[in-house]
This record gives structure tokens, C-alpha cells and sequence, in this order.
């Protein structure tokens, strides 16, 4: 009989994915969506959910994606999928940071079609099946026009 409780027993990651269109293109959405679910079935992870915030500008509240750092700083979250940084914001320094965000939850951002976003200075918490070490360092804040970088 196994111990459910050891520590050595593998742990399921649990997945969401964010989608923003902005201005709202159904088709397009779906498009993203459906890829990032290969995604997901790729890298070994539940269907992801999905906080979708389509239609709405970053300049003003993104309800779906406030729900989703909560989820993630509540630890109900461990990966999120998105397209890019630039559905948290457009200005690259403000999805750095909402990144760094899901960093310091403990939450790994995956971008579509399998990059690791990670924002500068901030460690892997944990590998994602297919993403071995040896990633180039990544530049600081005020190296590049963005402040992360996909690896």
C-alpha cells in the first residue's frame, strides 16, 4: 500500500492559461486558446483554466488576471500559459513585472510555443518536462528594451 503523505510522491502541476484580445477577435482567441492546450498536453500538464480578460485595455482593470495572481500567491496555481508578456501589459517593464509577480508566487509563466518567461535575477523554481539548465543569463532591467527574456 502506498503512503499518500511521503514527501517522494510526485506532485501534479496544476495549469491556467491567461488570454487577453484586445480588441476582442473570436477566432483568434480560440486560436490562442487551442494552442496553448497543445501546450499543456505537451509539457505533461492538466487542462489548464482559463481566466480570459478579452476585449479589456491594460490601462484599465483586468479582473480575470487579478483572480489569477491570487490564485497563484494562494498557491492554487503552478503554471500559467499565456501568449506573451505583453496580454498583462504593453509596456514592456509592466509585464516584467506582473511576471515577477508570478515568480515570487512560486508560479512559472510559459510562453506559447514553449518558451519560459522569467523575469532578470529571478531562479527557476522548478523545470518544466523539456526545459534542461544551461539557459543563457538573463539581462537586468536595464539591458534590454524588456526586462525579461524568453529562454
Amino acid at each position: 500500500m502506498h503512503d499518500l503523505h511521503r514527501a517522494t510522491r510526485p506532485t501534479m502541476r496544476r495549469a491556467a492559461m491567461y488570454l487577453r484580445c484586445r480588441p476582442y477577435d473570436a477566432r483568434e482567441a480560440d486560436y490562442v486558446r487551442t494552442a496553448m492546450e497543445q501546450l499543456a498536453e505537451r509539457l505533461g500538464l492538466p487542462m489548464p483554466d482559463v481566466y480570459s480578460d478579452h476585449g479589456l485595455s491594460t490601462r484599465g482593470p483586468l479582473p480575470a488576471l487579478e483572480n489569477l495572481l491570487l490564485a497563484a500567491e494562494h498557491r492554487w496555481v503552478d503554471v500559467v500559459l499565456v501568449p506573451g508578456p505583453f496580454v498583462f501589459a504593453l509596456d514592456d517593464r509592466a509585464a516584467a513585472e506582473t511576471v515577477r509577480r508570478f515568480a515570487r508566487a512560486g508560479c512559472e509563466v510559459v510562453e506559447t510555443p514553449g518558451r519560459v518567461v522569467r523575469p532578470a535575477g529571478v531562479p527557476r523554481p522548478s523545470a518544466v518536462p523539456g526545459f534542461g539548465p544551461g539557459r543563457p543569463r538573463l539581462p537586468s532591467p536595464g539591458e534590454d528594451p524588456a526586462a525579461y527574456q524568453a529562454v
